[in-house]
């Protein structure tokens, strides 16, 4: 089974992180996981690139997992060219990049997502980043987003410090290698059934799992966008 070893969320996938720059990422987003301390690998001073070896002909490398795809965007592509199969992440809406990409459509999850006119075919799907309190500006990104045909994935926020008072629906507890303020079932229920008729709204990982053996929307939608890419 495919798995870089640094890791664990990938165990059982086909999914390979990678972190071409060094140093924390400067748009430095609420909550983001990369710059909080504790992530699962030290880029300070190396990049991290999984060997091409490891990630054979089928796997899939997730770029810039850490950091943005948009920072650095040409040595990004440049430093990632060997890679058969590849996307890229950012939260930057620059898009035209030579393989598929996810973007964050609200990096600022309590302003409006960012919103375009029209979906490039190498767009696998908009993440929106969901708090307790933005819940109807989720539902202007997914409105918004779902009528250009473009999947919606929600990441629903984890929050560090253990003393925030967050409204109901979130709960301490350890998030694979980290503790941190993570959404209740129930709580993610409640925002699923928001949008429970539309088809092209998902989560990241499911209610009760963070591991992506039990989501594969990225391997899933890798695919439909490379699919699209390739009729253009």
């Amino acid at each position: 089974m495919y798995y870089y070893e640094n890791n664990p969320k990938l165990v059982g996938t086909k999914l390979f992180d990678c972190i071409p720059q060094t140093g924390k990422c400067p748009i430095n987003c609420n909550q983001c996981f990369f710059n909080h301390a504790g992530f699962f690998v030290d880029v300070s001073v190396n990049p991290h690139m999984p060997p091409i070896e490891s990630v054979g002909e089928d796997g899939i490398v997730r770029v810039n997992t850490g950091n943005d795809s948009n920072i650095n965007r040409e040595y990004v592509i440049q430093r990632t060219k060997q890679y058969k199969n590849k996307f890229y992440n950012t939260s930057i809406p620059s898009f035209g990049f030579d393989a598929p990409f996810v973007f964050t459509a609200n990096r600022k999850e309590e302003e409006l997502p960012t919103i375009v006119t029209k979906a490039q075919p190498g767009l696998m799907f908009v993440r929106l980043r969901v708090s307790p309190t933005n819940l109807d500006k989720i539902d202007m990104g997914v409105e918004a987003w779902t009528k250009l045909g473009v999947p919606v994935v929600l990441t629903f926020m984890r929050y560090y410090d253990e003393n925030l008072q967050l409204p109901a629906g979130y709960e301490w507890k350890k998030h694979i290698l980290n503790s941190a303020w993570c959404a209740t079932p129930d709580f993610i229920d409640d925002v699923m059934a928001r949008y429970s008729n539309n088809r092209l709204v998902s989560m990241c990982g499911s209610k009760n799992s963070s591991y992506c053996k039990d989501c594969l929307n990225c391997e899933t939608y890798y695919h439909q966008a490379v699919k699209r890419m390739r009729k253009e």
